[in-house]
């Protein structure tokens, strides 16, 4: 069914896949990353590199909570010290009254992990978000959208409803090429910020714009590399996890199986690809390359809530068709299997 052209179509939701029904190598591969991010933990509780921060204590509470972990379990309280979760009661204080994103990605941390967003190290995380919301430009952010996102991501995993014209602003950010970027004043996207915003909509708001999400599978599948991964896009360079991830996660919460056909290449799927990141050790690197290994710690995060993500099934159609991006004069694939993104699915 060809998506361009549609209004926003509602689709009903078959229930969606558990972790448990994942596949045996998938589970394996969190267990390994999951026990890899135990040796990562600091003595006060947190995470991070030199020190403990806000940021990646909340990154990883976060994908521990989405994998059913308890991050203020004993399992994650180091003898002598206190839990993740405590841990990121102490340094968010000084961390999220910046901007609403900010609060934002503790907020979602936290309701995931059974704590108060309302009440949490003395704050009122959703009071800081609140605050910052500009209902002239529906924008929890003035500029960056991906805060933007995380600040809506804050509200709605705590239970709260963002307004209409929040998520609206997001999906009139899209760009002509069919994705988004990182900001609001860009006209080339990045797959980072295309599968951050589609996890965002499909996944945790429940927006279903069939023509929308079209166009940005369609995005993803022209930004694929031929090793099956993705870079942030737009750019010469092999695959990194962390985007690839991202791509993963934002196909499978708009209902495109990254495993699919479309997404194949060299006899692989994409999710494939994200596990050939993985280090016998169990973290995951950023590029498989000697000395650009980079961030273990942010591409684990990313692979883990990749893998985390349920594919979503439609009752209706096993997945939104990969639609047409919108024309752009004078621009053509690069490359002549680019055209395979074009074709209905």
């Amino acid at each position: 069914m060809c998506a361009a052209g549609l209004a926003i179509l509602l689709f009903l939701l078959l229930p969606a896949h558990s972790a448990a029904a994942a596949p045996a190598a998938a589970d394996d591969a969190v267990a390994a990353a999951v026990a890899w991010l135990h040796t990562q933990q600091r003595p006060d509780g947190g995470f991070g590199q030199p020190a403990a921060s806000a940021s990646a204590t909340a990154d990883v509470i976060y994908v521990l909570a989405l994998i059913g972990e308890n991050p203020d379990g004993l399992a994650w309280t180091p003898a002598g010290g206190q839990s993740a979760l405590r841990a990121l009661a102490a340094l968010a204080p000084g961390y999220v009254q910046a901007d609403a994103g900010q609060a934002g990605k503790v907020a979602r941390a936290v309701a995931l992990a059974g704590g108060d967003p309302r009440s949490f190290g003395g704050l009122d995380l959703i009071a800081i978000i609140q605050r910052a919301y500009d209902p002239g430009t529906g924008r929890y952010h003035p500029a960056l959208l991906y805060r933007h996102t995380l600040a809506v991501e804050g509200l709605l995993r705590a239970g709260e409803t963002p307004p209409p014209a929040a998520l609206q602003t997001l999906l009139n950010a899209q760009l002509a090429d069919g994705g988004w970027f990182w900001s609001f004043d860009a006209e080339q996207s990045d797959v980072d910020s295309t599968g951050r915003v589609l996890q965002v909509l499909a996944g945790q708001a429940g927006v279903r714009d069939a023509a929308a999400f079209g166009r940005a599978a369609g995005f993803l599948c022209r930004q694929q590399l031929s090793s099956g991964g993705w870079n942030v896009g737009n750019q010469d360079g092999p695959a990194n996890a962390n985007s690839t991830a991202l791509a993963i996660g934002g196909l499978r919460a708009a209902g495109y199986d990254p495993q699919g056909r479309a997404f194949r290449r060299a006899g692989r799927g994409a999710v494939d690809t994200l596990a050939a990141f993985q280090e016998p050790g169990g973290g995951f690197v950023y590029v498989r390359a000697p000395g650009k290994e980079e961030s273990r710690l942010m591409a684990t995060i990313d692979a883990l809530n990749a893998l985390a993500q349920p594919l979503v099934r439609f009752k209706l159609e096993a997945a939104p068709a990969i639609a047409r991006a919108v024309p752009i004069p004078n621009r053509w694939p690069a490359r002549l299997e680019d055209w395979s993104c074009y074709r209905l699915r």
